[in-house]
This record gives C-alpha cells, sequence and structure tokens, in this order.
C-alpha cells in the first residue's frame, strides 16, 4: 500500500455563508457573505473593491460597507461515506485536502454510516488527522444515511455559531434518503455552512433492494441543491484515484474567496434571499442563493 506520507498535492473545501453582526442602539445591521471569485481560467482575482460588486438582498440592492479577502479561521467538518474509506487512493485524497487547508482551518474528520462517527474532533493538527486516516477501518458497513448525516452536522453548526463554517461530504452518488431532503436544505442554510460534494458516480445504486426511487431522489437533491443553495461546488468523479484532483478544486475556490459585508436599511429585517454579481468582466461568481435570516 502506498504511504500517505508521501502525498503532496493540495486540495480545500469552498466556503460561502452570511453572517449577521450584533448591532447597538442605532447602528445599522450589517451581514457578511463569503463569496469565490476567480477569472475564466479559475485564477484568483486580488483586487475587488466594493465598486466591483452589487449585493441583493430580497432582490432590494443593499450598501456594501467592506470587501476583503477571506481571512477568518474555517470550521471545517469533513464527512466520508463508510462504504468508500477502505479505498487506499480515496484516503490519500483526504490527505492531499488536509495538508493543503489545515493551515486555514480546523477540521473534524467524520464517517457517515448509519450514523455520523467522529474520527477526530476539530483540530489544527496534521498529524492527529494523519493518525486518525490510518485507523479507518477495511471492512466498512455496507449502508449509509448520507441525508441524515448532513443534517446532523448543519444542527452542530447551528449550535455552535461558528463564524465560518463549511461542511465538506465525500460520497457515492446515490443510496438511500430516509428523512426528508427539505427539511435537511432548510437547517443546512439556518446553519450558515456552505456545502461541498465530491460525489463518486462508481457505486450509485448501494446495497440491493434498500430505499426506494423517493429515497434515492432525496438523497441526489440534498448533495445536489447544498452546494447550490450554500455557494459551495458539488464535482462528480469516476473512481476514487481521482478524489484528489476533484478536490483541488474546491481548494481553489477556497484560495479565491472575499467577505463581502453590507447593511440592511433601518427597520429591514434580514431575508433569506440573496444575490451577488460582479461589474467586471470576465469574473466566476460562486455564491449562496439562500442564507440564513436569523
Amino acid at each position: 500500500m502506498r504511504s500517505l506520507s508521501r502525498l503532496s498535492l493540495a486540495v480545500a473545501g469552498l466556503l460561502a455563508f452570511a453572517t449577521v453582526a450584533a448591532a447597538g442602539p442605532g447602528a445599522p445591521t450589517t451581514r457578511t457573505v463569503y463569496v469565490t471569485i476567480t477569472d475564466e481560467k479559475n485564477v484568483p482575482i486580488p483586487d475587488l473593491t466594493p465598486a466591483d460588486f452589487v449585493v441583493k438582498e430580497a432582490g432590494k440592492e443593499r450598501e456594501i460597507v467592506k470587501v476583503e479577502p477571506a481571512s477568518a479561521k474555517i470550521r471545517l467538518s469533513l464527512g466520508v461515506e463508510e462504504r468508500l474509506i477502505a479505498d487506499t487512493q480515496l484516503r490519500m485524497g483526504l490527505f492531499d485536502f488536509m495538508k493543503a487547508i489545515i493551515d486555514k482551518a480546523e477540521i473534524r474528520l467524520v464517517t457517515i454510516g448509519l450514523r455520523n462517527t467522529t474520527a477526530v474532533d476539530y483540530t489544527s493538527s496534521l498529524e492527529t488527522l494523519f493518525g486518525a486516516l490510518n485507523k479507518f477501518a477495511l471492512n466498512p458497513a455496507k449502508e449509509s444515511a448520507i441525508a441524515e448525516g448532513v443534517l446532523e452536522m448543519a444542527r452542530e453548526f447551528i449550535d455552535q455559531k461558528a463564524e465560518r463554517p463549511v461542511m465538506v461530504i465525500v460520497c457515492l452518488s446515490g443510496g438511500q434518503a430516509g428523512t426528508d431532503a427539505r427539511n435537511v436544505l432548510d437547517k443546512l442554510r439556518d446553519s450558515r455552512a456552505t456545502m461541498f460534494v465530491a460525489a463518486w458516480l462508481g457505486g450509485a445504486a448501494g446495497p440491493a433492494g434498500v430505499g426506494s426511487l423517493a429515497d434515492l431522489s432525496g438523497r441526489d437533491q440534498v448533495i445536489g441543491d447544498g452546494p447550490k443553495q450554500s455557494g459551495g461546488r458539488r464535482t462528480d468523479f469516476s473512481g476514487t484515484a481521482a478524489v484528489s484532483k476533484t478536490l483541488l478544486q474546491f481548494a481553489n475556490d477556497l484560495q479565491s474567496q472575499y467577505a463581502i459585508t453590507y447593511t440592511l436599511p433601518d427597520g429591514v429585517k434580514p431575508d433569506r434571499r440573496f444575490g451577488v454579481t460582479v461589474k467586471r468582466r470576465g469574473v466566476s461568481v460562486r455564491a449562496p442563493t439562500a442564507i440564513s435570516d436569523r
């Protein structure tokens, strides 16, 4: 088996979420949203200013007060479907991911089966995370509950009130969903976490006879719509040898993040509907379409 200690590719996960700042008497309510900005070749653009952006909430343009490269520490929950953890190539990709992001994040490593199991709680120790990878079981469970796993992570982020929560899920592209997809997506929005999904197309069906077509549709809705509404990314790959390349896309997004802070008019409550555009030509924007109204 190839040693993980030889790995060096850089990978990470994208994020985009909103926070509401506490305002004193007479002070305006401010919100901060994290968005990814690149050029047409996916190269970061370092010199954007408030004048380059248009932010709308509930369809109304809002005043931007600050734009700067994102710098707050990431609170990253990395969830891996148990049915994949015995694969050596996948473990290599995970190590590359954690090595690239460790200086910017606290990482929690979770395996997702019929329930979530924390392999390592939030840490910035690459050695600790590497040790957990080496202890992954080689005969994992054959069934997984990805939608339920995402729901549990979202609820935890709501309780933590983290400034920059991000969720990265590595899973099969299909399987059963035992909970309502809309409820999962609502909790994801309320958690302010950005969701990234690396979905392996090689094992879509899951255990024979388990789950209805509605179950399959619900799970795919979570791993498809979650990244879209939160400003993240879903990337499909064929075979676990491609997982490092897949996660490198997330890394590039993370390195291209801006924090945009804007204000709400007096008496206007936060709204879930959000949009951002950039006036400069040749710019690609990844931003949430739905944010928490709390």
